[in-house]
């Protein structure tokens, strides 16, 4: 079984406060300070968009992952979380994450 979740510490603003960007088996999650969290599931996801960062959309949320995240740049990044969306390979698309 490949692994399980993958988490980084980002910075979405540049003078903002630090959030907890988690992708694992179930979706994609921006953890925020307080209690501001914001979670898509891989099924509810409809569009994975890549341009200054990456852009996870559901018909009701948003979670934008800043452009260095998880080591690598937004297109990188972006391909996989494409590939995270099917349930065969992501928790090898998971275990890149952790490598870099």
């Amino acid at each position: 079984m490949g692994q399980r979740v993958a988490e980084d510490l980002v910075r979405p603003r540049r003078f903002g406060p630090r959030a907890v960007v988690r992708v694992d088996l179930h979706g994609v999650s921006l953890l925020g300070p307080g209690e501001r969290r914001t979670m898509i599931r891989w099924e509810w996801v409809e569009a994975i968009q890549v341009a200054d960062g990456v852009t996870v959309r559901s018909a009701t949320d948003e979670v934008r992952i800043p452009r260095g995240a998880f080591g690598t740049d937004a297109a990188s990044l972006g391909g996989l979380l494409e590939q995270a969306r099917s349930i065969t390979t992501r928790g090898e698309a998971i275990a890149s994450l952790n490598d870099r």
